[in-house]
């Protein structure tokens, strides 16, 4: 009888134990704080496929290097025709970065900004050279959620081709100042049916009223989405094809972009 009153408690305790751990609290994840700006780089990659190396240029977030638990979700940002990787910095897109992050209103996230593709047209310096170099280099968080590209002018071109044409890596485009280029139609309504439902994208533009050389292509594009059940957003204001435009909307990207990214 003591034998299996002992097991009888040795069973109630097991059961109390059990009970206690499934009330138990998760502990939260540390919450973001930091006072501290985030650092933009000039780097250069040496080595690479096309035989000659790349410039770029790395925006790390506020307290990049003393959090290093923490991995990021990535922005590679493409400049237009003629302008190069400190362009967009240049412009104040890092500076638009700070203020979201350190107030608190998007998480931390890394910008990296790209050489022109004037003679590159699927961008694939970036796809095949910079693109694993970075994921492999700096905390980047592998899910595709947190993979996204952007481009002003034909950096919103090659920006979209990028994401179409590999939905299983990058999860969003954004377009400033640029549209579907005329006759290449028929491609991008193929890359948008290929499109599996399990990798969806996301695309947003920011196009100027007085924009006249990508309003009209713009809207061509968002016609394509929306044909192909593709989710957009896009902001056409007062506005024209320059760069201090098309920053004045970044707020509003990049809390565009946080929302897949919680």
């Amino acid at each position: 009888m003591s034998k299996t009153i002992g097991r009888i408690v040795v069973l109630f305790l097991v059961l109390a134990a059990l009970s206690a751990c499934s009330r138990a609290t998760p502990t939260p994840a540390p919450e973001f704080t930091c006072d501290t700006p985030g650092t933009i780089q000039n780097l250069t990659l040496e080595e690479t496929s096309r035989g000659y190396s790349y410039s770029y240029a790395l925006y790390l977030p506020p307290c990049y290097e003393t959090m290093p638990e923490r991995s990021y979700p990535v922005l590679y940002l493409l400049p237009g025709r003629g302008s190069g990787p400190r362009t967009w910095f240049g412009a104040g897109a890092g500076d638009v970065a700070d203020e979201l992050i350190l107030s608190g209103e998007v998480p931390p996230f890394i910008i990296t900004s790209t050489e022109t593709t004037n003679d590159d047209m699927y961008a694939e310096a970036i796809t095949k050279d910079l693109v694993p170099y970075i994921e492999s280099h700096y905390r980047v968080s592998p899910d595709r959620r947190h993979h996204a590209v952007a481009g002003g002018s034909l950096g919103g071109v090659a920006a979209y081709r990028i994401v179409f044409r590999d939905p299983a890596h990058f999860s969003s485009a954004g377009m400033f100042g640029s549209g579907a280029i005329s006759g290449e139609e028929k491609p991008i309504k193929a890359w948008l049916d290929a499109i599996p439902s399990e990798n969806p994208v996301r695309v947003f533009f920011n196009c100027g009223e007085g924009d006249p050389l990508m309003l009209d292509q713009a809207r061509v594009m968002m016609a394509m989405l929306d044909e192909a059940g593709i989710p957009h957003t896009e902001i056409v204001s007062d506005g024209a094809h320059v760069y201090a435009y098309w920053v004045s909307n970044m707020p509003d990207y990049f809390r565009w972009l946080a929302q897949d990214w919680e």
